[in-house]
């Protein structure tokens, strides 16, 4: 792995600059921290912020393998399709 944790961490700065200018009403933030296995993303209900949580070696890793889109700003996105199917109450057909 020859990229640095900074590199990684500039990719995460401009991703989370890149969503809050993207999602009017969204104030995304990041941490990184070895309390997450990988990455995970924790809301604060109503006030319309949420922050990316990222295991620091785990966001090393996956930048070097070149799967920062698919791993790490792919979440984003997928946060806010879940938020929308569980606003849309989401059913199942048998």
């Amino acid at each position: 792995m020859t990229d640095s944790i900074e590199a990684a961490e500039d990719m995460v700065r401009r991703l989370i600059t890149s969503a809050n200018r993207s999602h009017a009403g969204s104030m995304w933030s990041y941490e990184l921290t070895s309390e997450v296995d990988n990455i995970e993303v924790v809301s604060r209900h109503g006030s319309g912020a949420q922050t990316l949580r990222i295991h620091p070696c785990w966001l090393r890793y996956v930048v070097a393998e070149g799967e920062f889109q698919c791993c790490v700003a792919d979440e984003i996105e997928a946060w806010y399709k879940l938020a929308d199917l569980t606003a849309r109450g989401c059913s199942t057909v048998a």
